[in-house]
């Protein structure tokens, strides 16, 4: 039986390695829909939300959020990303997808000063206090793997979340839409891919292998990260509704 309009989420795949995994399963417990958009593959972004989408979540890729000679794809999954926020439909943005986010909205990305590679913590902002979904204490652990990063926010968006070597882990725009500089979606099968296929991030890391570190916390991050997922697609569904 499928969903109804009100419980499909639009989930950009900018990369092959990259898809919704633990995300779009999290959400599916919870009634969504997932609708796979294959861009890297050749399938067509739109400029606008499509009709009947209750959320966009736009995922990562090797890619930079302006690399439109690499990805000719991103000028019209930009385009999307400023119509949904324009027309208040909740984003989750992820990695690629969180710089995507802040380039749409006039926000600024550059490339980081230390490259995130492995299991690491961040840390709540003071801001994160008052948030619906991220008012957690103490640090969380997370799944990064990442060379860029938004060093500028858009107008108006609100910084969650920092880490040592990255500011804006996770911040808001609006009331429901969250770009996260990290990767809930992935285990430890994706980061061995990612590995395997090392891109221009794991080249220029430093590091030989992420996987030993990651071993010993991917259970904690899952288990840390289902739940605001989850709490994120629960305001979906009360927006949408």
């Amino acid at each position: 039986m499928s969903a109804t309009p009100s419980k499909i989420i639009l989930a950009i795949q900018n990369d092959e390695t990259d898809p919704p995994h633990l995300v779009g399963r999290w959400l599916m417990e919870i009634g969504f829909e997932i609708k796979i958009l294959r861009a890297y593959a050749g399938e067509s972004v739109p400029a606008t939300v499509p009709e009947n989408i209750a959320g966009v979540i736009p995922l990562g890729g090797h890619m930079g959020a302006l690399d439109d000679h690499v990805a000719p794809w991103l000028p019209n999954e930009r385009a999307l990303l400023a119509d949904a926020i324009a027309r208040k439909i909740p984003v989750f943005a992820i990695c690629l997808g969180t710089q995507l986010l802040a380039a749409a909205l006039g926000g600024k990305v550059t490339r980081s000063a230390i490259v995130e590679i492995g299991a690491k913590e961040i840390f709540p902002n003071e801001s994160a206090a008052s948030d619906s979904i991220f008012n957690f204490q103490g640090s969380l652990p997370v799944t990064q793997w990442h060379e860029d990063e938004v060093s500028t926010l858009p107008g108006g968006a609100v910084a969650l979340a920092s880490s040592p070597a990255c500011a804006n882990q996770i911040y808001r725009v609006g009331e429901n839409s969250y770009g996260v500089q990290f990767h809930p979606e992935a285990d430890l099968a994706i980061v061995s891919k990612w590995e395997e296929h090392a891109d221009h991030a794991f080249q220029t890391s430093g590091i030989t292998s992420a996987l030993p570190e990651y071993e010993s916390k991917v259970a904690e991050i899952t288990a840390t990260w289902r739940p605001f997922i989850q709490a994120w697609g629960m305001k979906v569904l009360s927006h949408s509704k």
